[in-house]
């Protein structure tokens, strides 16, 4: 049985610095509007509500939520994706806020009417699942809606991938055909070559994901003092209610504080 050690806490950043704009140009990455259209139909956002990004990288669904009239703050571990996301932002005459910060440390007390947490932005990364989900219960005020997505551990056995891996029009090698799974941790690793970065410099990475069946998923949820309402099985740019199945690469939680 394979026994991975955890997950480096920066493995995404070194990732992050070296895809930079590169990183909106990946498969996964296309179907923003398609995926802000249903949360916002899901969770009835309404113009001026508040709304907090977790592990916005480079901005795609921020920027999109603040182009329909949402007061948008968005947090990201990588310094170079949150640069990414002002200069978007700032192309497109939209003022969000972005700031660098460790999901595992949110400073928000019941201040947002919103939290989204997509394409593994910031939960289902190997790091402390729960700890974040209680940070960000605490940034919601009561009655607050919360849209995560997370691995779905069916996908990820069947498949021998996950949404968060570089596959797409600009990696040359693509996805690797196996990886390794500690099924006790739940945890997925795999190596991804040739990703193609900004300005097309090449690299290698390890790719880290938790995956969850949408039980855990639930029992997660409620563990940190959130109620959840729906999970739904979902792939990049084609959000919808479907019940999760081994096809769908993610899992969406819907799911409310009291």
């Amino acid at each position: 049985m394979t026994r991975l050690p955890p997950a480096p806490d920066d493995w995404y950043v070194p990732l992050a610095r070296h895809l930079g704009d590169a990183y909106l140009q990946y498969a996964f990455a296309m179907g923003t509007s398609q995926e802000v259209d249903f949360i916002q139909e899901t969770l009835a956002i309404a113009p001026g509500e508040r709304l907090l990004d977790v592990g916005c990288g480079p901005g795609r669904h921020a920027v999109e939520f603040a182009r329909r009239g949402l007061d948008v703050v968005g947090i990201d571990l990588s310094a170079d994706f949150v640069s990414v996301a002002h200069r978007r932002a700032a192309e497109a005459g939209l003022t969000p806020s972005f700031f660098q910060m460790d999901a595992r440390e949110l400073p928000f007390d019941d201040e947002f009417d919103v939290v989204i947490s997509l394409c593994q932005g910031a939960f289902g990364l190997g790091l402390p699942d729960l700890q974040i989900l209680r940070n960000i219960r605490r940034a919601l005020r009561p009655g607050g809606r919360l849209a995560l997505g997370a691995a779905n551990v069916f996908y990820v056995l069947t498949r021998g991938g996950t949404l968060g891996s570089m596959s797409g029009p600009l990696t040359k090698g693509g996805l690797p055909a196996t990886g390794e799974f500690d099924p006790v941790k739940m945890l997925y690793r795999a190596r991804v070559e040739g990703v193609i970065g900004a300005g097309g410099a090449t690299a290698g990475f390890e790719i880290w994901n938790s995956c969850y069946t949408p039980r855990e998923l639930e029992w997660i949820a409620n563990g940190a003092g959130l109620d959840p309402d729906a999970v739904f099985g979902v792939a990049p740019g084609a959000y919808g209610r479907e019940a999760p199945t081994f096809d769908h690469p993610e899992l969406l939680l819907i799911a409310r504080k009291p």
